[in-house]
């Protein structure tokens, strides 16, 4: 019988704030404007998180993967990472600065977002495209913005309404962030041709199905195209046939919940719907070039 349910490790807001000195972030919500390279223990490999992170790149380089698909990051650039994005950090250049807001569903529910207005959230979906440039104007309004959050944390509160005040002012960043993902999302749309629609469709599509699904005929089938077709399609935008991004996407997934020790590899194998141990692991050897056992002794 296939487990239902299995628990991959992620990392909490607290774990990926510590490295910064951070051990107390406000009630689910911290801004912080450092250089990652500051970080003594780096985390290499592929993770989730329990919260969103945006970064907002304010010098320098960053490549980070999501989901697969590799960003290249510079000044002005915005990164928007879900609870349930597997991310990677790639290259980070020596003079990189980052302004990280990290927050928890918690604390964004709490928002004063009017009913009228719950539009506002759709940018937070992991369906939508993580990365947008901003114009120097756009990123000269949001700086201030976020400068007065992370002062407004890191102030001892001594006034009434502390909590009020901030909330409102995370409302404000949420709007203002919604608005610039809207309006590349509006610009992609209008510009996006069909097989580069095709493409986002299978993308988006497949970390819902890769678990049950790793042929590239399946995935046809569900957007009515041929096998043949959406590969070429796929590869002609990204480099990479769609059997490969379904193959990464399942060594991803692999990777992810091998880091969590107490499950055994029989316990992965069943949760990424392999028919035995066996199978998994020699899938796994062929595209990682390592046993699972060999990537955790490595991880």
């Amino acid at each position: 019988m296939k487990s239902t349910f299995l628990s991959v490790k992620i990392h909490t807001i607290e774990q990926l704030l510590a490295p910064f000195g951070i051990s107390n972030p406000h009630k689910g919500l911290h801004v912080v404007d450092a250089n990652p390279n500051d970080v003594t223990i780096p985390i290499l490999y592929p993770f989730r998180s329990d919260h969103f992170t945006f970064f907002v790149i304010t010098q320098g380089e960053l490549t980070v993967k999501v989901n697969l698909l590799e960003y290249q990051l510079k000044k002005d650039d915005v990164l928007m990472l879900t609870p349930n994005a597997v991310r990677q950090f790639i290259s980070i250049t020596a003079d990189c600065r980052i302004i990280s807001v990290v927050f928890t569903g918690d604390y964004l529910s709490g928002t004063s977002i009017h009913a009228k207005n719950v539009d506002a959230y759709d940018f937070l979906s992991s369906q939508m495209v993580p990365m947008i440039s901003l114009t120097e104007k756009e990123t000269a309004f949001l700086l201030p913005l976020l400068k007065m959050l992370e002062l407004k944390i890191n102030t001892e509160a001594t006034l009434i309404y502390q909590d009020e005040v901030l909330l409102n002012m995370f409302t404000a960043f949420i709007y203002e962030i919604s608005a610039l993902y809207q309006k590349q999302e509006s610009v992609t749309t209008v510009k996006g041709s069909r097989k580069e629609e095709l493409a986002v469709r299978f993308l988006k599509m497949l970390p819902q199905h890769f678990k049950q699904e790793r042929s590239v005929q399946a995935y046809a089938g569900m957007l009515n195209v041929t096998p043949k077709y959406l590969s070429q399609t796929v590869k002609e935008l990204t480099g990479k046939t769609a059997g490969d991004f379904i193959d990464e996407m399942v060594i991803m997934e692999a990777k992810v919940v091998l880091n969590d020790l107490a499950l055994t590899i029989a316990q992965v194998a069943d949760y990424l719907n392999f028919s035995d141990q066996f199978f998994f692991s020699k899938f796994f050897k062929k595209h990682s070039g390592m046993s699972p056992s060999q990537y955790r002794h490595m991880a």
